[in-house]
């Protein structure tokens, strides 16, 4: 790839050129490079990766969609080592999961309850619904998000997840996420204990 300063005489130029170059923006930078016709084979695999895509941006678009989600996703994209959004990192994770099966559960918000008690509502990839997914989920929290420890694990219950673990006092601010079989099943979210 060539970096252009005014590709083909223009200072933005976008687009095929005579089915030989394609200009275009590549992180803000204008950039060319020779046109290549796409493949699109259709094997049985990336039929399969792309369902799954389909459904977890169908996930993410309909039923992941509160504020408190949303910035917990983004929080933990900045936790990991690849450059990404909040919606790139629940994708990431989310596609691992549904590969798995889709019906598994993710995380969709956190609540504090009395007692050193959390519950997170757990929904289905495939439709948004309450999961049922056996086994048992583990809570990762910590005063920052950086610095997260594992603590209680939990099977769900009627579409909840519920956690007691010594995680503070009152009124202390914790930021928690959920992991299951090696997956963020949520992104990391803040909640403030109650006593």
């Amino acid at each position: 790839m060539a970096k252009l300063t005014a590709p083909l005489l223009s200072l933005g130029a976008s687009g095929k050129f005579a089915n030989t170059l394609v200009c275009f923006t590549w992180k803000g930078i204008n950039v060319m490079r020779q046109w290549v016709k796409p493949a699109n084979p259709q094997t049985a695999d990336q039929v399969a990766q792309r369902d799954a895509m389909t459904a977890c941006v169908a996930a993410w678009r309909y039923f992941f969609t509160g504020a408190a989600i949303r910035t917990g996703w983004g929080r933990l994209a900045l936790q990991l080592a690849d450059t990404m959004s909040g919606f790139n990192a629940f994708i990431r994770n989310a596609v691992k999961n549904y590969n798995v099966a889709a019906e598994n559960a993710m995380g969709n918000g956190f609540t504090a309850l009395a007692g050193q008690t959390c519950k997170v509502k757990m929904d289905k990839l495939s439709d948004g619904t309450a999961a049922t997914e056996a086994g048992n989920f583990q809570l990762w929290y910590g005063s920052k998000p950086d610095s997260l420890l594992q603590g209680d694990s939990a099977a769900i219950a009627e579409g909840y997840v519920t956690f007691v673990t010594d995680m503070g006092t009152a009124d202390d601010d914790v930021y928690v996420k959920v992991v299951k079989d090696g997956l963020d099943r949520s992104g990391i979210e803040k909640i403030t204990l109650l006593a």
